[in-house]
């Protein structure tokens, strides 16, 4: 059995998930079942989703069934927990759901220290209590904890099969919390006035795994101390649930611009839209180190000659980032060659991906952990203009089944201290270039990527077989 505990979980059935960690967490989901290995995913059933989620989690509550009822002490109370599950073939989701408390009423929405670090030793509370009652633990290969969040497990439960998964190299991925609320909740009393959970996490496993092999370099210099133990595996995806069925079996060059043309038509109109132009999509968790200035800048230029599919979804309290939602929406609003998508739904995404040319992926180099929308849009024969982050230096090749622009930095440097013009000049030469090779480029895409972007490869390295 191997078990996974995160603080979100993108399925294709409602909205209990963030981006691109949920997402992520799901494709391992399916990619279990499919493969018939005994998984267990446990994460938080969140009233309000992310934000303003409460149909799309009326729809996940409706697909799930109440395994188990149990009680868990968080903060000196008893919290009652209905376990509501979703299974499939050999893999199950857990999505605990505690009752009488406010902890799991929004995903990532926290007014201070206190409230997060008790939202994530919810989680770890209600994981160990299901572990201990509904699995066993000696019947576990692997419990592996996604991000900080999860790594007050240790804390708890002794266990010497723990494994953190390290999805960020950027600041909130390394949450840090008072000693004196470790002090309150357990009696522990740490020599310094700050805990750094990924540490916590690290001390406590067996090993560690970052997402990408550049991500290396990044944890190699904030947690040197543990990298004796650390490898990389890079992000995959579940082959399966992304690529269109009619692109499933491609004949040649000549078959795949015919299925790609059929699959780009008929996946606009549920969009509710319509071209014959080429479409050009930017579609993500909305924030700064995106740069979604970039799509906004190539709207500009490019005029009335394309097409494009824009959106995704900021965080409440990323002001700017709101702005810059309000901002996109505006421009669709405003010019008929514009769609904009709001939120990270899953099958909205798949839309987006089979509807689009190119996409592209425009990170500040050096704060991509990974990425995997190139991935998803890569196996559908739509090439990305991709910065030089996370995964993107393994698998594009500049020119062949992609394009690449900008600097390949390893180093987690201010957003405000460098001149993206230059930059953003090169993405705009590539989005030109893009315009008359898109089809040779992504049938490329289209054979290279499966190998090595599939979910199986990752499964393997895992090992989870």
């Amino acid at each position: 059995m191997i078990v996974s505990v995160t603080a979100e979980l993108g399925l294709d059935i409602g909205q209990n998930f963030a981006g691109g960690l949920g997402i992520l967490e799901g494709d391992k989901f399916y990619a279990a079942s499919r493969l018939g290995i005994n998984y267990t995913v446990i994460t938080l059933f969140y009233r309000r989703g992310y934000v303003n989620g409460e149909e799309k989690q009326k729809e996940l509550l409706s697909n799930l069934n109440k395994e188990w009822e149990s009680e868990i002490t968080l903060g000196g109370q008893r919290i009652k927990v209905e376990y509501l599950a979703y299974t499939l073939n050999t893999a199950k989701a857990i999505f605990a759901n505690p009752l009488n408390t406010n902890f799991n009423e929004q995903l990532y929405v926290e007014n201070s220290d206190e409230e997060r670090f008790y939202k994530c030793l919810l989680l770890a509370r209600v994981a160990e209590n299901y572990i201990n009652e509904r699995i066993e633990w000696d019947k576990i290969k692997y419990v592996d904890m996604q991000e900080a969040c999860p790594a007050f497990l240790p804390l708890i439960k002794y266990f010497h099969r723990y494994r953190i998964i390290i999805h960020t190299p950027a600041p909130w991925g390394h949450p840090t919390f008072p000693s004196y609320l470790f002090k309150k909740e357990f009696g522990y009393e740490f020599p310094l006035d700050h805990v750094v959970m990924t540490d916590i996490g690290l001390s406590s496993s067996i090993e560690g795994i970052v997402v990408s092999k550049k991500m290396l370099k990044h944890v190699g210099r904030t947690f040197p101390q543990h990298m004796y133990k650390i490898r990389a595996v890079t992000n995959g995806v579940e082959i399966p649930r992304w690529r269109h069925p009619l692109l499933n079996d491609v004949k040649d060059l000549d078959d795949f611009i015919k299925k790609r043309k059929e699959v780009k038509r008929d996946s606009i109109k549920k969009l509710g839209k319509d071209t014959d132009k080429p479409t050009i999509a930017w579609l993500r968790r909305i924030t700064a180190y995106k740069r979604p200035d970039f799509i906004l800048r190539l709207i500009e230029n490019l005029k009335d000659d394309v097409f494009f599919i824009i959106g995704g979804l900021a965080h409440p309290k990323d002001y700017s980032a709101v702005e810059m939602e309000r901002r996109l929406k505006e421009i669709s609003e405003m010019k008929s060659n514009v769609i904009f998508v709001r939120g990270a739904d899953a099958n909205l995404m798949k839309l987006a991906i089979w509807a689009s040319d190119i996409w592209t992926f425009t990170p500040f180099s050096g704060w991509e952990a990974s990425g995997t929308s190139f991935m998803k849009a890569g196996i559908n024969g739509v090439p990305s203009i991709a910065s030089r982050d996370g995964a993107v230096p393994e698998i594009i090749n500049d020119g062949y089944n992609g394009w690449l622009f900008g600097e390949d930095r390893e180093t987690l440097l201010p957003l405000n201290v460098y001149d993206d013009n230059k930059e953003y000049e090169e993405f705009l030469k590539k989005v030109k270039l893009a315009l008359s090779q898109f089809y040779e480029v992504g049938y490329n895409a289209y054979k290279t990527f499966p190998t090595y972007c599939a979910m199986d490869r990752l499964i393997k390295e895992y090992g989870y077989h």
